[in-house]
């Protein structure tokens, strides 16, 4: 059951909008969700869900070839997410260089190895 996806998520894995995805699903261009049983008293008995696998599935088969256009890291974030997970997605004019994000530390270690060398060996 972990393996179902609600359409937000299908949207946020196939980077197109819930319209897009239930016009695709009525032209059969899309894999169609199965109904759930809700077990909120309020609201629509049963909600659209769709398998993961199957989705991603039809995804890498290359049946939407702009999803295919994407940077690698972004496919690869795709198909490791876990189910109801959001995470940050650097774009690549985000990311840092390696030394940016580790000049601090290296600053940090070296004033604490003078200071163990004045202290000890000195």
């Amino acid at each position: 059951m972990n393996d179902l996806i609600s359409i937000d998520e299908v949207a946020r894995i196939a980077k197109v909008s819930r319209q897009t995805i239930y016009r695709r699903v009525k032209q059969n261009k899309f894999p169609k969700p199965v109904q759930v049983q809700r077990t909120k008293a309020r609201g629509p008995r049963t909600v659209n869900m769709w398998k993961k696998s199957e989705v991603m599935g039809w995804l890498m088969k290359g049946n939407d070839p702009a999803w295919l256009k994407q940077p690698v890291r972004d496919i690869q974030n795709a198909v490791e997410d876990k189910p109801g997970e959001i995470r940050p997605r650097l774009t690549v004019q985000e990311e840092k260089p390696f030394w940016e994000n580790h000049l601090l530390l290296a600053v940090v270690g070296g004033v604490l190895a003078a200071v163990a060398y004045q202290l000890f060996g000195g």
